[in-house]
């Protein structure tokens, strides 16, 4: 009965921990990381509801003629229902996570070239390349935006945080003399960018 239920168990566990190994050999996000060694955690919960289940029929047996004999059957049919459903959750968790720290990652990226370019853009006067970069400047921010919109997390409190940002760093970048030909630079509205993207980056990060 024992071995009826490793032969259905181990191929789960083995399959996580597999997957596990990949996402370390390509640097995956930390998230995606202790996603799959909590669920490696219910596998052997798993094993465990099984061996319960197992030593339960073997009471009822016990008292029951002619059901011995059935036991290695349902523990098997079971066991394999129960790793079905539990793969099943398992991977469309896995992917909802992966998505989420996806996007939390892009937006990481993208807060850091903005701030590259409006921080360029402001510690200097009007130059040729200004109509260039404005045009860069605006297309960051509306990706961003799009990108917050598109974040699927139960936690609302960063979702609210980044959308306070875009607002908030568009009335910066944008503000004052953008695309004026009379535009100086300004080393304060400069300032203020960098610690505003930085602050949100941190915040960011560790979500992915």
């Amino acid at each position: 009965m024992i071995e009826d239920k490793d032969a259905v168990a181990p191929a789960f566990s083995s399959r996580c921990d597999d997957v596990l190994s990949f996402l370390r050999l390509n640097d995956g996000c930390q998230a995606i990381h202790d996603v799959i060694k909590e669920h490696n955690l219910a596998i052997d919960h798993l094993h465990t509801s099984i061996d319960l289940l197992n030593s339960a029929l073997v009471l009822h047996a016990n008292s029951s003629y002619g059901l011995k004999s059935f036991i290695p059957v349902f523990s098997v049919v079971i066991g394999a229902l129960l790793g079905y459903f539990f793969n099943r959750f398992h991977w469309s968790w896995t992917e909802k996570k992966k998505k989420t720290t996806e996007s939390f990652s892009k937006i990481v990226t993208l807060i850091s070239e903005l701030e590259t370019l409006s921080v360029d853009y402001w510690t200097k006067d009007h130059g040729e390349d200004d109509e260039k970069n404005e045009v860069y400047i605006k297309s960051k921010i509306r990706l961003l935006t799009k990108y917050t919109r598109a974040i699927n997390t139960n936690d609302h409190s960063i979702k609210n945080e980044i959308d306070n940002f875009v607002s908030d760093i568009f009335d910066l970048v944008t503000g004052g003399d953008f695309e004026s030909k009379n535009r100086k630079a300004s080393k304060t509205t400069a300032i203020s960018i960098s610690y505003k993207c930085a602050d949100m980056n941190a915040n960011v990060s560790s979500y992915c």
